[in-house]
């Protein structure tokens, strides 16, 4: 039996599962996706492409992360992004940004690098089990037992769901059923009965209040179009910078933000040029380029099936602004983020259901910080919290888990 099980192999659950695993406890990861990362997320195009579809950029803010940055580009994961930015504030006019003092870092191997790479010491299929989708959630009293699809089961003392919200509400449901569920072979006397129910009533309560808490946070969806192009518009974006850019748009309807992804690695074969421009190295690389959508356009697509159309407006938007080509890719994925960023935070570093059952993730904000949230169209990313939400789910647990000897 496992000392801990944690639900969700994203940031949190990877920070949390480390420091554990640090302290001398058992650890299991499981994940309902076929990789590990959550918004980390890195397509594989084809075995020359890489993109990245979820966290753009890593920008730390926090000491904690800062500390992690440091160790991520000791090892070369990641490295500074030459980007340049830019902002839309007023129709079709593009304006550049200072960079200030706070850079971005992106991972040549796509961002799932960093992922991978922080876990590189859990073994699949034996501590890092993916594939698996936790479905049911039962209290054996000495332990939690996890249901995966499939009827995989996995056994841990405490167990931390790292995951987003509401689905973390969906499988702390499934505790309820089990708590109020009736055994017909049970031989209890009433008074044992009589006890019992008040136990499972209390902790009925308990769980009611933390589902009450995990439907009150709210996300703000995105529909992400990834889409390449020919290498001869490499050098057709006007005031763009050819080497890397990325541009806000404060005030269109659908696009939140578009970058040049192909920029953040260097292919195989490239070779740089000298030109007459103020840059004086070009990327050989077909470019690739990612758009996030504003939330209000991805709400209208959240239950649609065909992502296509939405693709093409996002296009078509970005072409009027920039240039013909962008409506006319040689090739395009659109991808769908139900819960790309938290809109309406849980005011605590975690949710504590009691002390073997803990919640936690980028939804998790200190109440010190919740005022100054990131917005619907900020350039910057809730890796901090999300972070500092996994350090705080294995701090707790670690006060009630002896290691195993």
């Amino acid at each position: 039996m496992w000392d801990v099980a944690i639900i969700g192999a994203g940031l949190s659950g990877i920070a949390c599962a480390r420091q554990l695993t640090a302290a001398g406890h058992s650890v299991v990861i499981l994940d309902k996706s076929r990789g590990i990362g959550g918004r980390m997320a890195t397509r594989r195009v084809s075995n020359e492409v890489r993109v990245d579809h979820g966290l753009r950029y890593w920008q730390p803010q926090s000491q904690e992360l800062k500390a992690l940055t440091d160790e991520l580009l000791s090892h070369d994961i990641i490295e500074p992004w030459r980007v340049s930015a830019y902002e839309i504030r007023q129709r079709r006019v593009i304006t550049p940004i200072d960079p200030g003092d706070s850079p971005r870092y992106v991972a040549r191997a796509g961002m799932s690098a960093i992922a991978k790479f922080l876990l590189q010491d859990f073994t699949p299929e034996q501590n890092l089990l993916t594939n698996h989708r936790a479905v049911r959630l039962q209290d054996q009293e000495t332990h939690w037992q996890i249901e995966c699809e499939g009827k995989k089961m996995v056994n841990a003392k405490r167990c931390a769901i790292a995951i987003p919200a509401p689905q973390a509400v969906d499988l702390i449901s499934t505790i309820s059923t089990c708590l109020t569920a009736e055994d017909p072979g049970s031989e209890n006397s009433d008074s044992d009965n009589l006890d019992s129910n008040n136990l499972d009533l209390e902790r009925k309560n308990v769980l009611q209040t933390a589902i009450a808490r995990l439907k009150a946070v709210t996300y703000f969806p995105r529909i992400t179009v990834i889409a390449g192009y020919h290498n001869r518009y490499s050098n057709s974006m006007g005031q763009l910078d050819p080497n890397g850019w990325m541009v806000s748009d404060r005030v269109g309807t659908s696009t939140n933000w578009i970058g040049l992804d192909s920029s953040k690695r260097k292919p195989v074969g490239n070779v740089s040029t000298t030109t007459s421009s103020t840059h004086s190295t070009e990327s050989s690389a077909d470019p690739v380029i990612v758009i996030h959508s504003k939330a209000s356009f991805a709400q209208q697509y959240l239950e649609t099936s065909d992502l296509q159309p939405a693709a093409a407006v996002l296009l078509r938007a970005n072409a009027r602004k920039f240039a013909p080509w962008i409506a006319q890719p040689a090739w395009m994925q659109v991808h769908r983020w139900r819960y790309a960023q938290v809109n309406t935070p849980y005011a605590e570093s975690t949710l504590a259901i009691n002390d073997s059952l803990l919640c936690g993730g980028d939804w998790c904000v200190p109440s010190s910080d919740v005022n100054a949230a990131i917005p619907q169209n900020s350039m910057l990313q809730n890796i901090d919290y999300a972070y500092q939400s996994g350090i705080a789910m294995a701090m707790a647990l670690e006060a009630s888990c002896v290691p195993a000897v």
